[in-house]
């Protein structure tokens, strides 16, 4: 069997999530951020669909200044999320649960401290 046969899962989950990512980056579909709405304050996230949006352009400087998190850290999360998806759909090795616990512990102290860099202790940081 090819391996472009055996992937069944993987070119679905990557097709939804760029026609997503399509979609937001574009503003065709706009998801308001419940935390801003509530607080005034902006979330980790905050940026990210206008970050997304300048990148479908070609400007990398924008995108950064919209929300450097979001390219720096969660795209590449994303590819890696996609690439071991594909691994297991193959049967090839992925790391042990406990590396990639470890990963998910720190893309979340990754968002914190962004979110505290970001929100708390430069107000109106756009980097």
């Amino acid at each position: 069997m090819t391996t472009l046969v055996r992937l069944r899962v993987t070119p679905a989950v990557a097709a939804v999530t760029a026609a997503a990512g399509a979609l937001l980056g574009t503003g065709i579909v706009s998801i308001p951020c419940w935390f801003h709405e509530l607080t005034g304050a902006d979330c980790p996230f905050c940026g990210g669909s206008r970050a997304l949006g300048a990148l479908l352009h070609g400007d990398l400087a924008a995108a950064l200044r919209f929300n450097a998190f979001a390219v720096l850290v969660l795209l590449p999360a994303a590819v890696a999320g996609l690439v071991l998806l594909g691994r297991t759909e193959l049967g090839l090795p992925i790391p042990s649960w406990r590396v990639r616990r470890l990963g998910l512990i720190a893309l979340g102290i990754a968002a914190v401290a962004w979110w505290l860099v970001r929100d708390l202790a430069f107000p109106g940081l756009q980097v």
